[in-house]
């Protein structure tokens, strides 16, 4: 990239020196012929003065042969003077003969005037011999300034060429640090950081670099920890499964009733867990089909309280309910919609002690949404804790067990499933206060205009 840039600033360079050069020495050209013209006609009008005066001092054309001569060796000149009648008065080429009598061998032709009377006329053509030197062509002044354009134009491409080799490795540097990082993290060193003090687009992108591994490494420690969990909830009934059929196996314990049921819950969970896993992963793919239909949300949120009550009251808590009158229906699914109502139940149930009391609420917020809340009195949650809370796998008490505190899926399901729906959920807490969960829900609009228009 660097050579690029300095091939690149390169061939701009010389495409400007070139073209500016080309229009200076044009400009330049037409300028001095412009100038050597009014130089002509200057001379020639001061020529014809001084040959006129002549005339009249000498009344007639006596002596002008060395004026001629003198000026056309000061102007590097053939000055020829015919007559009225075209005879050739004075040359100041004494060799030759012809006097401009071919055509077109005259550069400029001047009437000569006396007393208001034309008493002959001036013609002045260039001369075979050589231009004085004291009068060099202005041609050569064109020259000398297109030899110091060039001369100039190559200095400054050469610095311009060197300072941009310098500036560009210095910039290129942060460049060349985050490539090797890059590599290093691709060959899977997580680790990986660059400096992204800068606050241009270099330092943008190192910001935008550290951020990626960050994501990469994190999302790395919870998939092995993902791996860790599933295998630990696995194990445990798998264990216990395995240890009911070798002790009936070996004759310690009957296969009755009672230890079919141990089996079959043991089953049950890994079921439950397997399940919650798959839904999971639909979710976070956006696979997840949803059968979405305007439906009522408090009846579902009085469903799922009656179906959480007795395991609350068998906990010693109490649940209420706060559902705003009139509530329009909601565009929803309404199995996974009762999926997060009671992933949220069960963790306020879970994280609530004894005598405590749970809250579901609902009420519309603005036009288009419907907000489903569930708010406990339990012991709350650190706002370390509270930014994780949605991860999957996540405890904010890592000692407890799914026999005490879930295997940590419920409320990653419950995230995923809202945003399925096109909402969002979150959460805020107070540590020995409680915490409360909420959701929004879109209102089915044309679904409430028909039930009014039918009302």
């Amino acid at each position: 990239m660097q050579f690029r840039l300095i091939l690149g600033f390169g061939l701009v360079l010389a495409l400007t020196i070139g073209g500016v050069s080309w229009y200076v020495g044009f400009a330049a050209n037409r300028a001095t012929e412009r100038y050597q013209q009014d130089v002509d006609i200057a001379r020639a009008a001061r020529l014809e003065h001084l040959v006129a005066r002549n005339y009249t001092a000498e009344r007639g054309w006596v002596g002008l042969q060395a004026t001629l001569e003198q000026a056309g060796s000061l102007y590097g000149w053939r000055v020829v003077v015919n007559d009225t009648e075209g005879h050739v008065v004075g040359d100041s080429d004494v060799h030759s003969k012809d006097g401009f009598e071919r055509a077109g061998r005259a550069r400029r032709i001047t009437p000569i005037l006396s007393g208001g009377r034309q008493i002959g006329f001036l013609a002045v053509g260039g001369s075979d011999g050589p231009v004085p030197a004291a009068d060099p062509p202005l041609s050569q002044v064109v020259s000398a300034l297109n030899r110091s354009l060039l001369w100039g134009g190559l200095a400054a491409g050469t610095g311009g060429i060197l300072l941009v080799s310098v500036l560009s490795r210095r910039v290129f540097r942060p460049v060349r640090k985050l490539n090797a990082a890059a590599r290093r993290l691709g060959k899977g060193d997580l680790t990986q950081r660059v400096p992204g003090k800068g606050r241009d687009e270099i330092g943008g992108l190192a910001r935008t670099f550290n951020a990626m591994a960050d994501g990469l490494e994190k999302a790395e420690e919870q998939r092995r920890n993902l791996v860790a969990d599933v295998a630990h909830e696995l194990r445990t009934p798998l264990s216990n499964i395995q240890g009911y059929l070798e002790a009936i196996r070996d004759g310690m314990l009957a296969p009755d009733a009672d230890t079919i049921d141990t089996i079959r819950e043991q089953v049950l969970q890994l079921t439950r867990l397997v399940e919650e896993l798959r839904l999971l992963a639909l979710a976070e793919a956006g696979a997840l089909r949803l059968a979405l239909e305007p439906d009522s949300v408090q009846d579902l949120i009085r469903r799922s309280v009656d179906a959480f009550s007795p395991k609350a009251e068998a906990e010693g808590l109490v649940i209420g309910l706060d559902i705003q009158p009139e509530l329009p229906l909601v565009l929803m699914d309404r199995e996974r919609v009762s999926q997060i109502v009671g992933n949220l139940l069960e963790n306020a149930i879970l994280h609530t002690p004894e005598g405590g009391r749970i809250a579901v609420s609902a009420k519309q917020v603005g036009s288009g949404t419907v907000e489903v809340a569930v708010t406990d009195t339990g012991e709350g949650i650190r706002k370390g804790d509270l930014e994780a809370i949605f991860e999957r796998l996540y405890r904010v008490d890592p000692s407890r067990s799914r026999a005490t505190g879930g295997v940590g899926l419920g409320l990653t399901i419950a995230k995923q499933l809202v945003e399925a729906h096109g909402g969002s959920i979150s959460a805020e807490s107070t540590i020995g206060e409680g915490s409360k969960f909420r959701f929004g829900l879109s209102v089915a609009e044309d679904a409430n205009r028909e039930l009014e228009s039918a009302q």
